[in-house]
């Protein structure tokens, strides 16, 4: 179902069942109204009869009976009877209706000053007048016709304008449902338009304040980030085809030239020892992007523990320096605290080993004297660890770019890499809900911070 018919559906049901429930109370208290002045004029046709029974000398029960018949108000079937403290009738307005009351009917009303009650389709009131010599009970009795024909014309009056404002509330509904969802609509349309092929388009909306415009601009945020990640798959797809590219033509071309022409065995040994190092840069190629690609898919959280993060930087330290030994580490420890429990960190130890032991290779690696300086301290209650070394440093315009995989400056051109270290301590970081950055200036120092929450 559409939701502008549900919409129309639902406001046509609120909208009927709150007439239906306000015309049904108008219908019964309109009754109960009729009902109530009804029971006044028997009342006061009864009080007239008792005064003037009891009160006016010249006026007997014959001639009450006259004037009754005379009265031109008189209601629809109307009958008066009187009676004594000694339970006899000693008035009757009408002979020929005539409804029954008993002894106890008398009694009762004589405890209660005035009793309702129906006898057959007659609405009867009884009630006590008091006299000088004495109370009488007078009963007064009437078929409620007029009540009965205002009741049924009120009764079909609220049906029919309950059916007018059904069939108005349903056309309204459907028009102010339309209006309501025709925004939603045209961004419908403007979604069947988007492709592949023109991600950079975004949705506009009239109204950006509404809930409309808020899934509109939550949906343009998210064409931004899938834009963001089509430009870094073709990126990457473009780098990594680049990077295999180059050992695989390096191999091809040295092993059609071996082909050409007879050569000794040195020469086959000097082709056969460069494409396998050709080789090997393939597989460390490989294995880092194995590696990248494992650590985007797999959930580690799962298997996270309790690890320090000292005790990592020193392990890190020690495979940098035995990695190569021109390297060297100085580990600088007066900022870390005496609280053991503040270097406790929840994660991965092989992963975090990684990504430190990476950034103290490339701090090594592209310093003039193979040197790098760790720190580590608490900074707003988070562990904050500082790589950092002097040398050419890093220029301002790769700065934005150094964490993409592939990506190497105009620095490093001179060293060998394959540009996936620091995208995969990036997402390594990022992992353990820590944040890196990095600051340089040209020939001077070069720092890497790695900020990570402790465990609490």
């Amino acid at each position: 179902m559409q939701i502008r018919s549900r919409l129309t559906y639902q406001f046509t049901y609120l909208v009927s069942a709150i007439l239906f429930v306000s015309y049904l109370i108008i219908y019964l208290f309109t009754q109960e109204n009729y009902k109530d002045k009804f029971y006044s004029r028997l009342r006061q046709k009864a009080n007239t009869a008792a005064e003037l029974l009891v009160n006016v000398k010249q006026v007997d029960s014959k001639l009450l009976r006259i004037i009754d018949r005379a009265n031109r108000d008189i209601l629809y079937r109307e009958n008066i009877m009187a009676y004594d403290t000694c339970y006899e009738r000693i008035y009757r307005s009408n002979d020929s209706i005539n409804f029954h009351v008993d002894v106890n009917k008398v009694k009762e009303v004589l405890k209660r000053k005035e009793v309702r009650f129906g006898v057959e389709d007659l609405e009867v009131l009884g009630t006590v007048f008091v006299t000088p010599e004495g109370r009488i009970v007078v009963f007064a009795g009437a078929v409620d016709q007029y009540s009965a024909e205002n009741a049924k014309d009120l009764k079909n009056i609220l049906i029919a304008l309950f059916l007018l404002f059904v069939f108005i509330v349903v056309i309204s509904g459907w028009f102010f449902a339309g209006r309501a969802v025709n925004p939603i609509s045209e961004v419908i349309k403007q979604v069947d338009l988007l492709s592949p092929k023109r991600l950079e388009q975004r949705l506009e909306s009239a109204d950006s304040e509404d809930e409309i415009g808020k899934m509109v601009a939550t949906i343009n945020r998210l064409l931004e980030r899938i834009e963001s990640a089509f430009r870094f798959q073709k990126t990457f797809i473009a780098n990594v085809s680049h990077e295999l590219k180059n050992p695989l033509t390096k191999i091809s071309s040295q092993l059609e030239v071996s082909l050409l022409n007879e050569r000794n065995t040195a020469d086959y040994k000097q082709t056969i020892a460069s494409v396998l190092e050709d080789t090997q840069d393939l597989a460390a190629i490989t294995e880092s992007l194995l590696e990248l690609n494992k650590i985007s898919v797999t959930d580690y959280q799962a298997g996270f523990q309790i690890i320090r993060i000292d005790e990592v930087i020193w392990e890190a330290r020690s495979l940098a320096q035995k990695l190569n030994s021109t390297y060297k580490v100085l580990f600088d420890t007066q900022f870390m605290p005496d609280d053991e429990e503040l270097l406790m960190l929840k994660g991965d130890e092989k992963l975090m080993l990684t990504a430190i032991k990476n950034l103290i290779e490339n701090a090594c690696k592209f310093s003039p004297n193979n040197q790098a300086q760790v720190s580590l301290s608490i900074v707003s209650n988070q562990i904050e660890i500082e790589i950092k070394n002097e040398g050419k440093g890093i220029p301002e315009a790769d700065l934005p770019f150094i964490f993409q995989p592939f990506f190497r400056g105009e620095n490093t051109a001179n060293s060998k890499g394959y540009g996936i270290g620091l995208s995969l301590v990036e997402r390594i970081i990022h992992l353990h809900n820590g944040q890196i950055s990095v600051s340089s200036a040209i020939n001077s120092w070069t720092t890497f911070k790695v900020n990570l929450p402790i465990n609490k």
